[in-house]
């Protein structure tokens, strides 16, 4: 077996013809010193061709400080929501020389969880809970021992904390005035349960509907756990009424995507004889038949501004508490 060749800082100095210390200035971006363009450019077509790739670990501790970053998520990794905001996390930590460490344990202690431990061994800078949940102990533990970190999640938590967010909710009476617009009158809601407060979804959805007049309808409401044999028993029960919904404000994509796949099993013309609007996005919306229409999140900014803001953080910058990011109420074909 061939062993990899390892590649030094001195390769790249020989190569390059400069000392080593020069182009330990260029790679780690030393600010107050002087450096030729000709030289940079130079030292940076040696990496280039030695490919030569730093060893971060080492680089970490010749700086004193971490060069990852923990990434934490109650999500499972394929999911499209968490994918996305990690591709944003992932520029916005590269363009600051940070990688990226993937956590995922839910300890009964908060002591014992790995970020914690990685953070206190000096293997992390800071934290980014992408739609993780975060309870108020766990909030006042980092908070009380400076632990820098961001939450990311679509929706503005009440606990005063950095975090990235967006609008959707606000797109919601926008919704409700499109069904009516199209000469829907009973308007009905499907969604996950137990309905969480936090997130406010269905909330929103009644102050909505009675911002237009309108009194909502228990029977025209199917909730369930995110399993697709329940969410299609519920949704199934809810289309096969005498008095059905003619339109549904979906709480998720999936709930959206089951929604439109029930309807069209039980023969109902979408969007002749049920217009579907779902919260959120997915990568299926245009492809599937019809397309969904949706109020769009920003996924891709929502984990590049989160990188941004621990960076910030992380250096001791002062930010500010939340940044709200504006999503889009897309009209596609189910409406």
């Amino acid at each position: 077996m061939n062993e990899k060749k390892s590649i030094s800082s001195r390769d790249v100095a020989r190569e390059a013809g400069v000392s080593q210390a020069t182009v330990s200035y260029i790679l780690n971006d030393v600010k107050n010193v002087r450096i030729k363009p000709e030289t940079r450019a130079a030292v940076l077509e040696a990496v280039k061709k030695l490919n030569y790739h730093p060893d971060e670990i080492a680089r970490g501790m010749k700086l004193k400080k971490p060069m990852s970053i923990g990434v934490v998520t109650d999500r499972n990794v394929t999911n499209f929501y968490f994918m996305k905001t990690l591709e944003g996390i992932r520029d916005g930590t590269q363009k600051n020389d940070y990688s990226i460490t993937l956590l995922f344990n839910k300890p009964e202690e908060i002591a014992e969880a790995d970020y914690i431990r990685y953070y206190n061994s000096n293997r992390l800078g800071g934290i980014i809970f992408a739609f993780a949940s975060l309870s108020d102990e766990m909030v006042e533990y980092l908070t009380t021992n400076g632990i820098p970190f961001v939450k990311v999640d679509p929706v503005q938590s009440s606990t005063d904390m950095c975090q990235v967010c967006t609008d959707h909710l606000s797109h919601i009476p926008a919704v409700i005035k499109h069904f009516l617009s199209r000469g829907m009158k009973r308007i009905g809601y499907v969604g996950p349960s137990p309905l969480n407060e936090e997130h406010g979804r269905f909330e929103a959805f009644k102050e909505a509907m009675a911002d237009s007049g309108l009194a909502v309808d228990e029977g025209l409401i199917a909730t369930s756990p995110f399993n697709d044999e329940e969410m299609t028993v519920v949704i199934k029960k809810l289309l096969s009424s005498d008095k059905r919904p003619d339109a549904l404000l979906a709480g998720s994509p999936r709930f959206g995507l089951i929604s439109l796949r029930c309807a069209l099993s039980m023969k109902l013309k979408v969007p002749e004889q049920l217009k579907i609007v779902t919260l959120g996005s997915s990568n299926f919306f245009g492809i599937v038949y019809p397309s969904m229409s949706a109020v769009e999140l920003p996924l891709y900014d929502m984990g590049f501004r989160s990188a941004e803001m621990l960076s910030e953080r992380m250096k001791g910058n002062e930010m500010p508490r939340s940044i709200v990011l504006p999503s889009e109420l897309v009209i596609r074909d189910s409406s």
